[in-house]
């Protein structure tokens, strides 16, 4: 019976009845609290006197690269020792592999092909009597895409636009989607995307405006994890004075915290000489916005990106 009350002072208490104790009924217990602030667990075993028993192993799902704990379900006290097998082959049998003093098997960086498969845990006590119990481990790829051919793509009003995203490795299924300054693309934004096949998706702009300048992310998740790929759009919409104009600096590879900057003519830029703003997009993005072009804004336009590590630069001029 599992059940719970709250105290005078406010405190949860849980608590696990369990009447008539079988050997079965040992193992490792663990209790999770959580709230809208956060989640935190405790685990302790119960141990009960008895031949050794190994409950069910379910089927464990493993991420290519991370580390996979295997726990052995093992019931029945006093154990002496826990051991593992693969093909017929006890482990550890590289590097790679450790069995922890509790019976729990370690394997790092897992790989699809040497590490799918069945795993079977054997636990022996000192009178020599032993159980044993064998359960599947699969290895599923995160995805990984081609990398965009340069951050960012400058083309003109009234061009064609398209955009890959290529997955290159990942196991399906596969799900792939664009979002446009980090929001998800609409029929409004008058651009289409095409999943070619499983593997890429195309997005697509028939007519450039200047309202499709913006940084685009395609995202790609499978049951492993999400990652996304940035390109930004730079449309040039044949600039005169009066006219409008905005530009994207967006940082396609690099650690926070990101610092962006804009620099005219290798002079910090002044919004208040010039009427030009700047707005952050997201952590990654800048966006440059002239509302109203002037001979004083002709020049050469900087944005600058640091973090810890290092500085990078991109120049681009305007002229009218």
């Amino acid at each position: 019976m599992i059940g719970q009350y709250v105290t005078v002072h406010g405190d949860v208490i849980s608590h696990v009845n369990i009447s008539h104790v079988m050997v079965e009924d040992g193992g490792e217990y663990s209790c999770a609290a959580e709230n809208r602030a956060g989640k935190t667990s405790h685990s302790a075993r119960l141990n009960i006197y008895g031949l050794p028993y190994i409950r069910l192993i379910p089927k464990v799902t493993a991420v290519a690269g991370h580390t996979l704990y295997l726990k052995c379900p093992v019931a029945g006290y006093p154990i002496e020792e826990i051991h593992w097998e693969r093909g017929g082959r006890e482990l550890p049998e590289d590097m790679r592999q450790k069995v922890q003093s509790d019976g729990t098997l370690e394997i790092k960086e897992v790989q699809k092909s040497l590490d799918s498969g069945v795993y079977t845990c054997w636990a022996r006590n000192k009178q020599g009597h032993s159980a044993r119990r064998s359960g599947e481990v699969a290895v599923i790829v995160p995805p990984k895409l081609n990398p965009f051919h340069s951050s960012i793509l400058s083309l003109n009003v009234g061009d064609r636009a398209s955009i890959t995203c290529s997955v290159i490795k990942g196991d399906i299924p596969l799900t792939i989607t664009w979002r446009k300054d980090g929001r998800p693309i609409d029929p409004t934004q008058r651009m289409s995307v095409t999943q070619v096949d499983q593997y890429n998706s195309i997005l697509l702009i028939e007519n450039l405006s200047a309202d499709h300048t913006g940084n685009y992310s395609c995202v790609v998740r499978n049951t492993a994890a999400e990652t996304e790929g940035h390109q930004s759009l730079l449309v040039n919409d044949g600039l005169a004075e009066g006219m409008r104009t905005r530009t994207v600096c967006g940082v396609s590879k690099g650690d926070p915290p990101l610092t962006l900057k804009w620099l005219k003519d290798g002079d910090p830029l002044l919004s208040t000489l010039l009427g030009a703003n700047v707005s952050t997009l997201d952590q990654y993005s800048s966006l440059l916005n002239i509302p109203s072009l002037s001979a004083a804004h002709s020049g050469d336009y900087t944005c600058v990106a640091s973090n810890p590590a290092a500085e990078v630069k991109f120049t681009a001029s305007l002229q009218q």
